[in-house]
């Protein structure tokens, strides 16, 4: 029940941040707007335990979103930003998946426009309630998903036409995932592509005055980042142990635009046991890791994308590439507080809590 709680906590918390961030944002003005999303896909599976389950995914997403159209050219490629909330309703068609209900709160920068043509990137990240988890009596063949609440994230493309000034209509396409980011096993994860229509009306519209993005310096366009962090991991499902994860991050920065910084990281990951999960290891194993990575600025609120392959690894296990997917809040405007996940063998692997500085 604690790690429930905690999860939800961690969720909320993260809200609490994004609400706090959203409010007057340096763009104007605001376009307020309602819309559904009209999806179906199927389910991937992404490992040998589940090679034989088979699912297809029909899913309805209600959304309220503002956009923001800003005004400063260091702002492009992203000329206007969608910030909102969603909920999505998904059904899977099977007995051993069941269904999911889930949150989210979400970004879409627009990445090309051509007349009443909009291109967008959606970005999601929230909770999910799943009707069926793991059970060893009821439902075993269920790795993927091991409590009633899990992390829930969604990324699309969204091709918007606009109709009138009130309405649009358009195609979107992209995947979604479910986990708890290994705090509770099994947690293999469930994965979605999916497919589908837009629908968008806009309710009103309001203008606010300009206000610049405080973490970015016009005269400063590299930084450097060091941050360290904290993770655990659970076992497997037959043994009530964890794993402990220390990690320390390094980053190259180069801003392209008051929202848009590329950066080459250096991961380095101390850590007991290995990702197998088959026994409880106490040695403690070295990670090197070396990754390219895009992070997306609103205010005080940031997103964080990375690919890498880990280049050193004295547990030599194989497994050399993993993508994170993190949030950064900054608490100055040198200091901040990162949540990360970071995902390897095409699952969850574990939940980094960091504090980081950067050096302009």
């Amino acid at each position: 029940m604690r790690k429930k709680i905690k999860l939800i906590l961690i969720i909320l918390l993260a809200g609490f941040v994004f609400l706090h961030n959203t409010q007057g944002q340096e763009t104007t003005p605001k376009f307020y707007f309602g819309g559904f999303n009209i999806n179906t896909g199927k389910f991937l599976p992404h490992s040998k335990r589940i090679e034989n389950i088979k699912a297809n995914v029909f899913a309805v997403q209600a959304k309220l979103y503002q956009n923001l159209f800003n005004t400063d050219k260091w702002e492009n490629p992203f000329k206007s930003t969608k910030f909102g909330y969603s909920l999505t309703y998904i059904h899977t068609q099977n007995a051993i998946i069941g269904d999911f209900w889930g949150a989210n709160m979400f970004m879409e920068p627009m990445l090309f426009s051509y007349r009443r043509l909009h291109l967008y990137s959606h970005l999601g990240a929230g909770i999910a309630y799943a009707t069926e988890k793991f059970n060893k009596e009821t439902n075993p063949a269920n790795y993927m998903i091991s409590t009633d609440f899990s992390f829930f994230f969604n990324l699309k493309l969204n091709l918007d036409y606009q109709l009138s000034k009130q309405f649009s209509i358009g195609l979107n396409a992209g995947f979604s995932h479910c986990s708890n980011a290994a705090l509770y096993l099994p947690n293999l994860g469930i994965n979605m592509l999916n497919y589908g229509v837009n629908i968008g009306y806009r309710i009103f519209e309001e203008k606010t005055p300009q206000i610049i993005n405080p973490t970015f310096n016009t005269e400063k366009k590299w930084a450097h980042d060091l941050a360290i962090g904290i993770a655990t991991r659970g076992v497997n499902e037959e043994l009530n142990k964890y794993y402990i994860i220390l990690t320390t991050d390094y980053a190259i920065n180069r801003f392209i635009s008051r929202k848009n910084i590329l950066s080459l990281n250096f991961h380095y990951v101390l850590r007991q046991g290995d990702i197998y999960d088959k026994y409880y290891d106490t040695k403690y194993y070295n990670y090197f890791g070396l990754a390219l990575g895009h992070e997306l600025l609103i205010k005080k609120l940031s997103i964080i994308t990375q690919l890498g392959a880990y280049i050193f690894d004295t547990n030599l296990n194989q497994h050399y590439w993993y993508a994170r997917l993190g949030v950064r809040y900054y608490f100055t405007k040198n200091i901040y507080g990162m949540m990360t996940l970071t995902n390897r063998k095409q699952s969850a692997d574990y939940l980094q809590y960091a504090i980081g500085y950067r050096l302009r």
